[in-house]
């Protein structure tokens, strides 16, 4: 008799736990490169009993955005900063700006632990331009123009769950940068010289959910593009320039593969 109670016991407590896992839902493990839910449910224990009379409270339900995953985006800003020149024997700084606007393509992996680790590259239109003023070699003027900005970067950022709607992620970032430059004398009479220069940046930033796979993001970006000189475009004298810039960039990403 003991012995059918105690498997009557055993079955009663299996039926109760195959009920509880499958209103829980399936536990999903994804690899490195597949995307989970964006929002996994999280069940929490329920409360203590009211009274003598009232049942307890339910098993209640929460929703913690997960950052994994693939994301494409837009992006746009301006950037503001300086070119050092040298037309020996004089040298000054010239003053940068210009718009910018473009495309994000992007990883972040969260592994159920606070950190985010990602990747993101982005090819953006440029609108920077810098003058130097007229010397004895360079009437009227040279000037530095960048049709176009690239960065490749890696992200570092903490995530902060149970926002609304979904969750805020600040990082940091840091990386490459690729710059196409192009320097002449103002009005280009002998021509253009064009060059795509090697830099680095690094940054911070904070993106967050709107609804859904729709996030947003503002950030911050210091770029450093190296040196480009004007050579036979500036056939009286050879000016060069060191580009720096500080760019403020706001974008719309959207998550991949959402669940």
């Amino acid at each position: 008799m003991k012995s059918v109670v105690s498997l009557a016991g055993v079955a009663l407590i299996a039926s109760a736990s195959a009920a509880f896992a499958a209103d829980a839902g399936p536990t999903v493990t994804p690899g490195p490169l597949d995307a989970p839910p964006a929002f996994p449910q999280v069940y929490t224990a329920p409360g203590p009993a009211a009274g003598p009379l009232k049942a307890p409270a339910a098993y209640g339900k929460t929703t913690i955005y997960d950052w994994t995953g693939f994301y494409l985006g837009i992006n746009g800003g301006a950037g503001f900063g300086s070119a050092d020149w040298s037309a020996a024997p004089l040298s000054g700084r010239a003053n940068m700006s210009g718009g910018l606007v473009g495309g994000t393509v992007g990883y972040n992996l969260q592994t159920g632990e606070p950190w985010v680790l990602g990747v993101e590259l982005d090819l953006d239109w440029s609108g920077f331009r810098a003058t130097t003023p007229a010397t004895a070699t360079c009437v009227p003027g040279c000037q530095l123009t960048g049709p176009w900005l690239d960065t490749n970067r890696l992200r570092f950022g903490w995530a902060f769950d149970g926002m609304v709607p979904g969750g805020i992620l600040p990082y940091v970032t840091g990386g490459v940068a690729l710059g196409l430059l192009n320097a002449d004398i103002v009005g280009a009479p002998f021509g253009t010289r064009e060059q795509a220069n090697l830099g680095w940046t690094a940054g911070a930033g904070v993106e967050f959910v709107i609804s859904g796979g729709w996030r947003a993001k503002v950030e911050y970006l210091y770029v450093d593009l190296d040196n480009v000189n004007c050579g036979s475009a500036c056939p009286f004298g050879p000016v060069s320039f060191h580009p720096i810039a500080n760019v403020f960039r706001a974008g719309l990403n959207y998550r991949l593969w959402m669940n």
